[in-house]
């Protein structure tokens, strides 16, 4: 069984959090594409980026 099938490893069934696994990006559970990785760090930095990029330009339009 492929380490990114074990459903311990998701939580609520979409957010993947295993520390063992080295990987930022894994394929989602269910349908097209990746996911991160939430328990490694970089994981958090590349999801609160965009929102804090938005915050700043929004706070700075005016």
């Amino acid at each position: 069984m492929n380490r990114d099938d074990d459903d311990r490893c998701w939580k609520l069934g979409q957010f993947y959090f295993n520390k063992d696994d080295r990987r930022i990006l894994v394929p989602k559970k269910f349908g097209f594409g990746r996911t991160l990785n939430f328990a490694h760090p970089v994981s958090w930095l590349l999801f609160a980026a965009p929102i804090v990029i938005g915050v700043i330009a929004a706070a700075n339009k005016g």
